[in-house]
């Protein structure tokens, strides 16, 4: 029998508890440790429609990479949408799991599986924690010749399936160095510069953020919050179903990118 537990050890040596942010909500956040499952859900937000269709799945336990009650609660009812969410996944027994910035920063995270897959060697994180310096927040790595902007927004856009990149940039710039940071992580461009890194790829940013690019210098390419983080967690099933074979492992289907495009 395969327990929420022991999912858990698996996912928290992974992507270890000291790598999570001061303000973060992760670990096991609703469900019993020593319940049974059979089959696992990975998302990256747990919205009711997601959840709607773990249940309808019969899944024991979803992955989320953004956590649920990432703010405090003052009721779990079916006043509010989030409510009336939590309590269909409590009476139908499903556990929640959110690795969140933990999994943005670990040995083999999301920030490291973008800048390899950006084709970046010499990879090391942003900001080092201090016991370990091959560890941290986002990754920084330099391309094995320079290339231009134009074929990198290629490669970029390739990589994390985004509809479309919103960019700051002049389209004559080269790219050589590039720093990654998935989500909504403007607060790393700075560092990036730091770095003498010509190139800063992130999820969102604010229009501030974007002039002050343009200020700095650096080349800022924006891939949309959900194409920077949601193949991460169609890799994280595919690693789940890899390490326990006896377990139904799928990422949710009924997930999609929340903004569209009018053109």
């Amino acid at each position: 029998m395969t327990s929420v537990s022991d999912i858990c050890t698996f996912l928290d040596t992974f992507a270890p508890q000291h790598l999570a942010e001061d303000w973060d909500n992760v670990g096991l956040l609703l469900g019993r440790p020593g319940a049974a499952v059979s089959s696992v859900m990975t998302c990256l937000t747990l919205s009711p429609d997601v959840a709607a269709e773990a249940v309808a799945a019969d899944v024991g336990m979803i992955v989320t990479h953004h956590p649920v009650m990432f703010r405090p609660l003052q009721q779990i009812t079916e006043a509010t949408p989030e409510g009336a969410m939590l309590l269909n996944l409590i009476e139908s027994g499903v556990a929640v799991y959110s690795p969140h910035t933990r999994f943005d920063s670990a040995a083999e995270g999301i920030n490291q599986s973008l800048a390899v897959d950006f084709g970046l060697t010499s990879i090391r994180p942003l900001r080092a924690t201090d016991d370990d310096p091959d560890l941290g927040s986002g990754r920084l790595g330099e391309l094995s010749a320079p290339t231009s902007l134009s074929d990198f927004l290629g490669v970029v856009r390739r990589v994390t399936a985004a509809k479309y990149l919103e960019y700051a940039a002049d389209d004559a710039a080269v790219v050589s160095r590039v720093a990654v940071a998935c989500g909504a992580a403007a607060e790393f461009m700075k560092d990036a510069v730091a770095l003498e890194c010509d190139t800063f790829v992130t999820g969102e940013a604010r229009f501030h953020s974007a002039v002050e690019a343009r200020t700095l210098g650096i080349n800022l390419i924006l891939t949309g919050h959900f194409s920077s983080e949601r193949p991460a967690m169609e890799r994280l099933a595919k690693l789940l179903g890899q390490t326990f074979p006896e377990l139904h492992v799928f990422a949710s289907q009924q997930e999609s990118d929340p903004l569209r495009v009018f053109a």
